[in-house]
């Protein structure tokens, strides 16, 4: 590890030794932020798990549905029929700050299925085919809130962990070792300026 190429005074051992303890606290910092930041990673893969296993379990239901009504309505029936269906819900999109990664909140104007069409124009199986497609949107906005959080929080982290190390491995040491060449050097100088004093008080009895 190469020292800082300064000059070895006074002066410079106060501001290297100031960078240096700013240093230490930059990289308490640092370690904070990664800790708060791997425990929010920690509890949205818990969650985004979850989130995940219901939407497996809705489209499996969905489409065994979906599948059912076909047989027993025809694609071209089930074609008119999704023409009389509601609009998709319209996406709000708004942000928050974790640590200062922004992270999406995602939400639906409505999760309630309203088919435009009467309660006698469409089978059982599929009025109950569309109904549960139609709640299978929020659970995937619900999804697709927590991962895309997690993939930002997760590129911050380590960009975070990144910067901990360098002051760590590279930055501390190296103001470390520039202090102790600068406070070395010094000490050098004071022992060379006393021995000439000395030889000066000797020269002159």
């Amino acid at each position: 590890m190469e020292r800082l190429a300064v000059s070895p005074t006074k002066s410079a051992l106060i501001r290297i030794r100031e960078e240096l303890e700013f240093a230490h606290e930059g990289k308490e910092l640092l370690t904070q932020k990664r800790e708060v930041l791997v425990m929010e990673l920690l509890r949205l893969q818990e969650d985004a798990q979850q989130a995940r296993e219901e939407l497996d379990r809705q489209l499996e239901e969905a489409y065994r549905a979906f599948a059912e009504a076909s047989l027993q309505h025809g694609i071209d029936g089930m074609a008119r029929l999704a023409a009389a269906s509601p609009e998709p819900p319209e996406l709000k999109i708004r942000e928050h700050s974790v640590m200062g990664v922004v992270v999406p909140i995602v939400t639906a104007s409505s999760a309630q299925w309203q088919p435009h069409y009467g309660l006698g124009a469409a089978p059982l199986p599929a009025d109950r085919a569309g109904r549960l497609l139609y709640e299978v949107v929020a659970k995937l906005l619900e999804v697709a809130e927590l991962e895309t959080a997690i993939y930002r929080l997760a590129n911050e982290t380590r960009k975070t962990l990144h910067r901990e190390r360098a002051l760590e491995n590279l930055f501390i040491p190296q103001y470390r070792k520039t202090v102790k060449f600068i406070q070395e050097s010094l000490e050098e100088k004071d022992r060379e300026t006393l021995f000439q004093m000395k030889l000066l008080k000797g020269e002159g009895r």
